[in-house]
């Protein structure tokens, strides 16, 4: 085996981070999820967005963030792509839950509310 001098360890390194997307100070730090809160009246739908903050300061709109929601009524869902629908239906009714967005191992949140008519 041959014996690498410092050099060109250090360009072998660079090499390596730079092919991987390491090194380049920017990562993604948060994501907004809008609007937030929600609030819809049945029967009604909304498109959520994910918005990721970057360390370097910058925002962009992250359209493959995957989503999860959360509610106890059945009468609000959102799916994965984000898309909420809310069908309250009987007379006055309200209901509310979580939606999440997630990215490159970090999330976002926002609430948000469903009403029927009458509410």
């Amino acid at each position: 085996m041959k014996n690498f001098s410092s050099a060109a360890l250090a360009a072998l390194l660079v090499f390596v981070m730079a092919s991987f997307g390491c090194g380049n100070g920017s990562h993604l730090v948060s994501i907004a999820v809008s609007p937030n809160p929600a609030e819809l009246n049945a029967p009604q739908i909304l498109q959520f967005q994910a918005i990721g903050s970057y360390s370097d300061g910058t925002t962009t709109a992250l359209p493959s963030a995957t989503w999860t929601f959360s509610s106890p009524s059945p009468a609000v869902t959102v799916d994965s792509k984000g898309l909420a629908s809310c069908q309250v239906s009987g007379g006055p009714a309200s209901t509310a839950g979580r939606v999440t967005a997630f990215f490159a191992g970090v999330s976002g949140s926002a609430v948000i509310s469903c009403s029927g008519p009458g509410v």
